[in-house]
């Protein structure tokens, strides 16, 4: 680590490194160098392969925010001694970032003052974003919000799934199948493109540590991209209505409407008069389509014997399936009980 703090200060011996464990991608640490305290991350590049244009991307919003007068925290990388975003040690991509302090962050919805907090505070954050030129935003991940290519991926891992793996998931293959046509229509639909944090969980807002209802930043900005922005909100109906754990494939009170109706009312405060007609009327389809395609990518990689996803024990993945197929299913009750549109 020594090496690394070099880079970054001309005297690292009274740096404290304290890691933060919670994030599933990048190597993260808080330094606390005599008071002043930072974000260090070693980029993990086998999942950003080109980490430049996550730099850019951070960079370009920041830099937009701050034109707008944006009220909340702004993450600021720190650019080592010779002004570089990036530094490159032993093979290895690390960034410094500026820490917010006097802040906390959740895993799970307390309540749905905070669901409805969080989801406020990324429609402000896309508001003030909502004239950036787009063009100038690259994916962070190729293909990650590529809904045809998910669906592809699909097919090839049935095709090349066990007799066994085929058989066990029978019940889950068929509702995907059954309900692919959703997607087709998706598809089928212009949306315009707009800035996709991508990662819309709880653990990516910090709190107020005195006021845990009040959200003062959104943080982890590596995966936005353009695309559809109500992909935010489909996540965000994911992990935050969701009040079962991600691999609990029990489908009993899994949703939570209270939560859901919060996430949906934060997500309109800024953005109801920025969004077109088209985005409005399909935010519950689009929601939908989130969570379906979360339930096919995790399908998909228990047929092709887990490749992909982190598990700690073999039928993880497919515990995830049904997780997500459960709250769909409870999502469609919901909506065909309360007339919503129609899914």
């Amino acid at each position: 680590m020594e090496n690394i703090l070099k880079h970054y200060f001309k005297n690292s011996d009274d740096i404290r490194i304290k890691p933060i464990t919670s994030g599933w991608i990048n190597s993260t640490f808080e330094l606390d160098n005599q008071g002043k305290k930072y974000i260090l991350q070693k980029i993990n590049t086998n999942v950003f392969l080109r980490p430049e244009i996550i730099s850019s991307n951070i960079n370009l919003i920041s830099t937009h925010l701050k034109t707008k007068n944006y009220p909340r925290s702004i993450i600021e990388i720190v650019p080592d001694l010779h002004q570089n975003l990036l530094v490159i040690e032993n093979g290895e991509t690390w960034r410094l970032s500026s820490y917010i302090s006097n802040s906390i962050c959740f895993e799970k919805v307390e309540s749905a003052e905070q669901a409805y907090e969080a989801a406020k505070t990324i429609s402000e954050f896309h508001a003030n974003l909502i004239d950036i030129n787009i063009d100038e935003i690259e994916p962070s991940i190729d293909g990650f919000l590529d809904y045809e290519k998910r669906i592809k991926d699909f097919n090839s891992a049935l095709e090349n799934a066990s007799e066994e793996h085929l058989q066990e998931t029978k019940n889950e293959v068929n509702y995907i199948l059954d309900n692919l046509y959703q997607v087709k229509r998706y598809l089928e639909i212009d949306f315009p493109k707009r800035v996709v944090h991508a990662d819309a969980k709880l653990s990516n807002f910090l709190f107020n540590k005195g006021k845990h209802s009040q959200a003062i930043a959104v943080i982890d900005w590596d995966t936005i991209m353009p695309g559809n922005i109500l992909c935010d909100f489909g996540d965000m109906i994911r992990t935050y209505a969701n009040l079962k754990a991600e691999d609990d494939p029990n489908g009993e009170n899994a949703f939570e409407p209270t939560y859901y109706q919060a996430v949906k009312n934060g997500f309109l405060e800024h953005l109801k008069d920025e969004l077109s007609a088209v985005e409005i009327e399909n935010m519950d389809f689009v929601a939908y389509i989130v969570i379906y395609i979360q339930a096919v990518r995790f399908l998909s990689d228990y047929l092709n014997n887990n490749v992909y996803y982190s598990i700690s024990y073999p039928k993880q993945n497919l515990n995830r399936t049904i997780n997500q197929i459960n709250l769909l299913k409870a999502i469609t009750n919901f909506h065909d009980k309360n007339s919503v549109r129609e899914i």
